[in-house]
């Protein structure tokens, strides 16, 4: 039934005029059980093919985005040829936590890593970039400030296309009065929240393409008593926690959740880790 069906929809659609017989059955047009079958048969196509076609556009997107970790991984590599990882003003402070050479080198060699910033997603707003945040969760391993402070971590960064990072982390440590001001790279604004303002900064241009890392609405939330936010922390650390291997390696962990402190694993099954065997740890 299926076959004659299928025939006889491409002869309606043909600009061909049927002949004969065949001009005879088509004037016949479809039998309800026909138009039932082909109904059905389109509400299969819809509720199987297209969310599977959705998916695999949203996973090719996120692939895209993992690349972009391996840039930043591959440029701050890089800058180890000419600069030194631990170049940093020991005197700069990012929303509170002062530089520290000895503690980014033995936070560097840890399975954890050293937290460089966070991504805060909402189901509603716009990704928000910053330094810290204290009210949500503890992050002992965080210093920022070699991103505020220039040098060899924030010329990486620029290298890598991650230069409005470091300009938001800036603007955040140096407000007006109240104010974080809005920078050539990126936009800062207030959003009011249960009566308070809360800054928003992000980048004038995505960095990321996916709905995963810009607020999937279809992302389980992690933290829905808060005005259903997603945060991240984007880390780095020596490749297999060695500093002896000279080689840093960079991704993204879940701040909260139930999955919280493992990697970000998207439910299209990308790992943002450009280490592999971060995905695939027992011991988070």
């Amino acid at each position: 039934m299926l076959t004659e069906i299928l025939k006889k929809i491409g002869e309606f659609c043909s600009l061909k005029t049927p002949q004969g017989e065949a001009r005879n059955k088509w004037k016949s047009g479809f039998t309800i059980i026909e138009l039932m079958v082909v109904i059905i048969i389109i509400n299969l196509l819809s509720g199987v093919a297209v969310p599977k076609f959705t998916d695999y556009i949203e996973r090719t997107k996120q692939r895209i985005d993992l690349m972009k970790l391996y840039y930043l991984r591959d440029a701050l590599n890089r800058a180890m040829y000419e600069g030194d990882v631990f170049d940093i003003d020991e005197s700069q402070t990012c929303d509170g936590v002062k530089n520290n050479k000895e503690k980014l080198s033995q936070w560097l060699a840890t399975d954890s890593g050293v937290t460089l910033f966070i991504m805060e997603l909402h189901n509603e707003l716009e990704a928000n970039f910053q330094a810290k945040n204290n009210n949500r969760f503890t992050d002992v391993q965080n210093m920022c400030g070699v991103l505020s402070g220039g040098g060899f971590w924030a010329d990486a960064f620029k290298d890598a296309g991650f230069g409005a990072i470091a300009d938001i982390l800036y603007a955040r440590d140096h407000k007006q009065g109240n104010k974080i001001l809005s920078g050539e790279t990126y936009d800062a604004y207030p959003v009011k929240i249960n009566g308070s303002d809360w800054w928003r900064t992000h980048p004038r241009q995505p960095i990321f393409i996916s709905r995963a890392l810009n607020g999937d609405p279809n992302a389980p939330l992690t933290a829905s008593k808060i005005g259903g936010q997603n945060r991240y922390k984007f880390k780095t650390r020596w490749a297999n926690a060695n500093a002896k291997t000279h080689s840093l390696e960079v991704f993204i962990q879940n701040a909260q959740g139930t999955n919280n402190k493992k990697p970000f694993t998207t439910r299209q099954g990308v790992c943002f880790s450009t280490e592999p065997v971060l995905c695939t740890a027992k011991w988070w």
